[in-house]
């Protein structure tokens, strides 16, 4: 019968109560801006979570029993699956992986497992640009990023012999040290085709944006939003803010109360009749989670990876779910869609004769008064002008027929209602109509020579069909209140409205926004849009010779290779052993010359020990060597030290040494 040696468990350490504490607040730290996104109940779950383990390691409570932990993981794993009804993608993931670190918690009892919750720490960094890749984001976690390195440099430690703030400043170091080897790799790792955080549209939720319907009340609601929907760089000036029209969805169906897009085919040819130069632009849109791209109307160009359909709408191949930024091209005087299919003519004729009665009334009046379109258009744009309508962002809540009760009794609207009704009016009256959404004019940046558009900026228009004139946009905005398309919508509304622009602020105020503005056009053009053609366009201008992924690969290992090369130097210059003094360097000559000739020092052995040795083995210059070590002591322990003469006589002595 073989022998077997008996089993032993390997002992596992056991870390500090302020290492436990530590990994707590890592955590906290590391997850607490998801708090904004997570449900309630994961934030209570990690709260209670780390709550208990705090007890714990005060000895205040007990460890929960193993038993316990699975139920708990089950319930967990459920309350995430009945909260998204699946447990993969963006907002699932982040709650499923948030509960189970918490549950870590519960059952870590050992040096290891510390380690394995700040390696789940250091993973959570990344899922914060799942959310966001603004600079705010990248400096909060640098800052998480030193808050766990200083996290793992106390666990590594096991006592307490160092400071806080020396534990701070090693970790700071250690983050900073690792800049250059970060900025190579950004730099020169090949691009894959594709944004680095991309994610399926339902993964995105709190987009928001235009919409591809249009209902009363909807871009009013649109225009208390803040956020940027799209800065735009200009080759030359920027055109007049009367003629900044960013063409977005068009919207052909209409059933009595909301507008929405109708099926158009993709566009081969473009026929346009212009009558001024192209205006050249760049756009860097923000992610709207839709396929549309927005353009000065009309566009005459297509973007990468883009299409163009029949009602002159651009839109991407896929949806817009991080930073795009695109080169465009448009013609602002124009004549186009001069040829249009019947089918589509009557279907922007087309209302709901039973909704509306009164419009519809007026309008076919119209048509019998006027036989010219334009007179038409004109009439009713006069309407709009001279009559009591006012433009207002809150208007009565109107329901039923909407349209009907605006022009006949309330009269008080914003653009989506002006644009709704004139082009009820205009399709009463026989005159293909349908609106374009999209935004209109913008804020300059004075810092860095570009446009701001906010989702602010919405705005809605119409465009009516007129024989040998083509599609031609009309702007009843434009009649009801003419400082809304000349100056922007600050002036053109008279309630206490908060504004949007900067310019209207405290001067050194803007000038404050105006720049972190710029820094985040920046960060956008050179950071989140560093795409493989940017990054090819890039190492060009450098004339390094990097024309290919091999060239980049091999450039990387090398200045890889160069800059940690440059780190151990570093560490060794400043790590290296003092520079010996200049006696004990006559003195190791001496050693050496005593090697030669049998009589070597002993380990542990000082100089008086060895100078007995060397008489009581008849050393012949014994007295002579009792002279060195003499001067020797003298020079190292004497209170003179070594002086330019005792270190002459010392080198003399030594060279009478045979």
């Amino acid at each position: 019968m073989a022998d077997h040696l008996p089993y032993q468990s390997i002992h596992q350490e056991i870390p500090s109560r302020s290492s436990v504490f530590a990994v707590c607040f890592c955590f906290l730290f590391s997850i607490a801006p998801h708090f904004l996104t997570l449900p309630l109940w994961v934030i209570a779950f990690v709260l209670i979570a780390l709550g208990w383990r705090g007890l714990q390691n005060l000895d205040k409570v007990r460890e929960l029993p193993g038993w316990l932990l699975i139920p708990l993981v089950l319930f967990g794993g459920i309350g995430v699956f009945a909260e998204y009804w699946t447990i993969v993608g963006r907002d699932a993931g982040l709650a499923l992986l948030t509960v189970m670190t918490s549950l870590k918690f519960l059952e870590s009892r050992r040096h290891r497992d510390m380690l394995i919750l700040v390696f789940l720490c250091y993973f959570l960094i990344a899922t914060h640009f799942l959310y966001s890749q603004s600079i705010f984001t990248a400096a909060l976690m640098f800052a998480t990023l030193i808050v766990i390195t200083t996290t793992l440099v106390t666990l590594n430690q096991r006592d307490d012999s160092s400071s806080l703030k020396d534990r701070f400043g090693v970790a700071s170091r250690l983050v900073v040290m690792s800049i250059p080897l970060m900025l190579i790799l950004f730099v020169l790792v090949p691009r894959v085709p594709g944004p680095l955080w991309g994610l399926p549209n339902e993964q995105r939720g709190g987009i928001t944006g235009l919409s591809d319907s249009m209902s009363p009340g909807q871009i009013s609601n649109l225009i208390r939003n803040n956020e940027v929907a799209f800065r735009v760089d200009f080759e030359g000036d920027i055109p007049a803010q009367n003629q900044l029209y960013w063409r977005g969805p068009v919207l052909a169906l209409f059933d009595g109360y909301r507008w929405s897009q109708a099926p158009r085919k993709r566009l081969d040819i473009l026929s346009l009749t212009t009558y001024d130069e192209p205006t050249r632009y760049t756009v860097t849109l923000e992610p709207n989670g839709e396929r549309w791209l927005l353009a000065l109307d009309v566009p005459t160009k297509l973007a990468d990876e883009s299409m163009m359909t029949e009602d002159f709408q651009l839109l991407s191949n896929k949806k817009i779910n991080d930073l795009l930024r695109y080169e465009m091209e448009s013609r602002l005087l124009y004549r186009v869609g001069i040829i249009e299919s019947d089918d589509y003519l009557n279907l922007t004729r087309s209302y709901p004769p039973e909704l509306n009665p009164k419009t519809i009334a007026f309008g076919k009046s119209l048509a019998q008064q006027y036989e010219d379109p334009q007179e038409i258009v004109q009439h009713v744009l006069t309407m709009y002008r001279d009559q009591e309508f006012v433009y207002t962002l809150q208007p009565p809540v109107l329901t039923g027929n909407v349209f009907d009760k605006f022009l006949f009794s309330s009269r008080r609207g914003f653009c989506e209602l002006y644009a709704g009704s004139f082009a009820l009016l205009m399709r009463a009256a026989g005159i293909p109509a349908r609106i374009v959404t999209g935004y209109q004019g913008g804020e300059f940046n004075r810092i860095g020579n570009y446009l701001i558009v906010r989702q602010s900026d919405a705005h809605a228009w119409t465009e009516v069909w007129i024989r040998e004139r083509g599609w031609m946009r009309v702007d009843p905005t434009a009649a009801v209140s003419p400082s809304r398309i000349e100056r922007g919508l600050d002036s053109a509304l008279s309630e206490g409205n908060s504004s949007f622009r900067i310019q209207n602020r405290n001067p050194i105020f803007s000038n404050l926004l105006y720049s972190w503005d710029n820094l985040q056009h920046s960060w956008n053009d050179w950071v989140l849009d560093y795409d493989q053609r940017r990054q090819m366009d890039f190492l060009s201008r450098l004339d390094l010779g990097i024309d290919s992924w091999a060239d980049m690969v091999f450039t990387m290992v090398i200045l890889l290779s160069a800059v940690s090369g440059i780190f151990w130097l570093g560490v060794w210059y400043r790590e290296r052993p003092p520079r010996p003094e200049i006696y004990e360097i006559h003195f190791k000559r001496l050693l050496k010359k005593l090697a030669r000739r049998g009589l070597e020092i002993k380990p542990a052995e000082d100089t008086r020990a060895f100078l007995k040795r060397a008489r009581r083995d008849n050393f012949s210059q014994s007295d002579q060597l009792a002279n060195i070590v003499d001067l020797y002591n003298r020079i190292k322990y004497g209170r003179q030290g070594a002086s330019e003469l005792s270190l002459n006589n010392l080198r003399t002595m030594i060279n009478t040494i045979q």
